[in-house]
């Protein structure tokens, strides 16, 4: 792996330590500090002159200063000479927006892909993207890019103790069809997916679900961030009967208590990853992201089974 170096933000550090080590890439270390006015100072330390360049930033929480931040790192590192920037991205931020629903809104799913190619970035990983009105990723980005899916790491991890009895997959929406699937490949079960209509910023309206002949239903999703919509699906299960629930989602805010308020709700366990730097994770996507970079280094398409 002598043609990549791995990088980062300050959204995906630690993800970028597994990622070197697992490939073998060298890890070029980021000098950063915060200037008394709120404007931002990074520093790439290592050579990258004539070397693909795969910087980590995962934009959670903060993802306006952290894109900033991934901007400033992508000229850094340009000016140093690379031959590439590639993106790798475990969570990418302001997807939802991907339809402009009322007159006047900005389109910020294409506006924040826009950002990340005007600042200098050659390709695109990311993982588990929101594309909801997107067939796919390529209808959001210019340049190359692949979204990886970590759903089935996530059918692994949870097939190592799977409960007695058939399983019911549940997705929340039509988008969640994928991930079911691709649940549904590795663990024997039945499937539902539900339709899902959005109230606002924190409330969904979830379709019934019919009795379902399981004891045991597994929600699967793309991202927990108020929890609303896995508390409407958990609700609507236990009132069909089922005796336990878990979870298994990609990206994990869990912002305004949502963690306390599913356990209350009856959750039973949520299985998920590091793509946001989170105290529940128990699934790193390092391996996912390691093996699509060294593949993208050695000029190799990923195979469909990392999509």
């Amino acid at each position: 792996m002598n043609d990549l170096v791995v990088t980062y933000g300050s959204g995906a550090e630690g993800l970028a330590r597994k990622v070197a080590q697992i490939s073998g890439a060298r890890l070029a270390e980021v000098d950063r500090r915060i200037f008394p006015d709120g404007e931002q100072y990074v520093r790439v330390c290592g050579d990258v002159c004539g070397k693909d360049v795969a910087i980590l930033q995962s934009f959670a929480l903060s993802p306006d200063r952290l894109l900033v931040e991934y901007a400033l790192i992508a000229d850094a590192v340009s000016g140093m000479g690379c031959r590439r920037v590639i993106g790798a991205f475990p969570y990418i931020a302001y997807a939802r927006q991907d339809e402009r629903f009322s007159e006047g809104e900005a389109l910020s799913a294409k506006v924040f892909a826009t950002l990340i190619e005007a600042s200098g970035t050659d390709a695109v990983y990311t993982v588990d993207m929101h594309l909801h009105r997107f067939r796919d990723i390529s209808e959001i980005f210019r340049i190359p890019a692949t979204n990886l899916s970590a759903m089935r790491l996530l059918a692994e991890e949870y097939s190592r103790h799977l409960p007695p009895g058939r399983i019911l997959v549940v997705g929340p929406d039509r988008e969640s069809s994928q991930w079911v699937k691709a649940v549904a490949d590795v663990i024997p079960s039945s499937c539902a997916v539900l339709e899902k209509e959005r109230l606002g910023d924190r409330e969904v309206r979830i379709s019934e679900i019919s009795d379902s002949m399981c004891s045991t239903a597994l929600i699967v999703d793309d991202m927990i961030s108020t929890g609303k919509t896995i508390l409407e699906v958990l609700g609507k299960l236990k009132a069909s009967g089922v005796e336990r629930v878990d979870a298994l989602v990609t990206h994990v805010i869990l912002v305004e208590g949502a963690y306390s308020r599913l356990k209350e709700a009856g959750l039973n366990s949520l299985i998920t990853t590091d793509t946001i730097a989170n105290e529940y994770a128990s699934v790193s996507i390092a391996p996912l992201l390691a093996d699509a970079l060294m593949l993208d280094a050695a000029g190799k398409p990923c195979p469909p089974t990392f999509l």
